[in-house]
């Protein structure tokens, strides 16, 4: 099985929901700063990565986990899907993807403190509010990924495409 996390930056809560899913970060508490920071690709990527998948690891099932960022493209991600599902119906795929949407997770302080960081280069204001942001939507990541888990485990389907609005 494939899970890949998606938002607008690919940096910041994708980068939070691999990191819980592959339990690098501890779910019964809030992270720390460090923590934060230290989260493979939180806050390093810029706009050229967008579209890219990266590579997070394996989880305790041996399943694959990545991420990326779609920036304001409505048709990135319905693209892959139209593109997995064609390699599926041709047998030329045989894995179980599951596409995840991060960003009804993404709260204020942290859709401010990405443009300030990582579009403005302000990482003095902008570095703040991504750890405060990270810290409020904790749960909620841990949440969404709990979920993606559970819809991928129980259903039949191959392909997957999860909007998770109701974490809105």
């Amino acid at each position: 099985m494939i899970y890949i996390y998606n938002d607008f930056g690919g940096t910041h809560t994708t980068a939070l929901a691999a990191a819980y899913h592959l339990k690098k970060l501890d779910e019964t508490r809030e992270p720390t700063k460090k923590e934060i920071l230290n989260t493979h690709n939180f806050n390093k990527l810029v706009y050229k990565d967008r579209g890219k998948l990266y590579f997070h690891g394996k989880d305790e099932d041996g399943n694959k986990v990545y991420t990326m960022g779609r920036g304001r493209s409505k048709i990135l991600v319905p693209g892959i899907y139209n593109l997995i599902d064609m390699l599926i119906e041709e047998g030329v795929l045989h894995e179980k993807i599951i596409l995840s949407n991060t960003s009804p997770t993404v709260p204020f302080s942290m859709t401010c403190g990405g443009m300030l960081s990582r579009w403005l280069k302000i990482d003095f204001i902008g570095v703040p509010l991504l750890i405060i942001g990270a810290k409020q939507a904790y749960q909620d990541i841990i949440h969404l990924v709990h979920h993606t888990k559970k819809i991928a485990k129980s259903s039949n389907t191959q392909l997957i495409m999860l909007e998770n609005k109701e974490f809105k």
